[in-house]
């Protein structure tokens, strides 16, 4: 995924150093078992429609891209373009990658038969 932000160009991946680096801040470890809960923790509040989970989403999937966004200039982006769009093309992402798309797809499936 590519957004423009202040006229210049820049790439989001939703794929393995994604997931991992969203296991690494949230990990739980009890008895000696570790559960790597970052996409689950992340997709509970995205489909809640939390826009901290979706900025710091967007920060990871471009952490490993060059150039690097800012928090700042996501803001500034919601700000001129809407979040609705936002929440919009990252959901269409995460359905697309490999890494993301079966839990998507079972939230997404789970959210909308909560909400009937």
């Amino acid at each position: 995924m590519e957004l423009t932000i202040n006229g210049k160009q820049y790439v989001f991946i939703f794929g393995y150093r994604f997931i991992k680096e969203l296991n690494k801040k949230n990990e739980v470890t009890e008895r000696g078992m570790t559960l790597k809960a970052g996409l689950d923790n992340a997709l509970m509040n995205f489909f809640s429609g939390d826009i901290e989970t979706l900025v710091e989403m967007l920060k990871t999937a471009n952490a490993t891209e060059n150039p690097r966004v800012s928090e700042k200039g996501i803001v500034e982006w919601i700000e001129e373009n809407g979040i609705d769009m936002l929440f919009d093309l990252v959901l269409e992402e995460l359905k697309k990658s490999e890494f993301t798309k079966k839990k998507t797809l079972n939230f997404e499936k789970e959210v909308s038969k909560n909400l009937q």
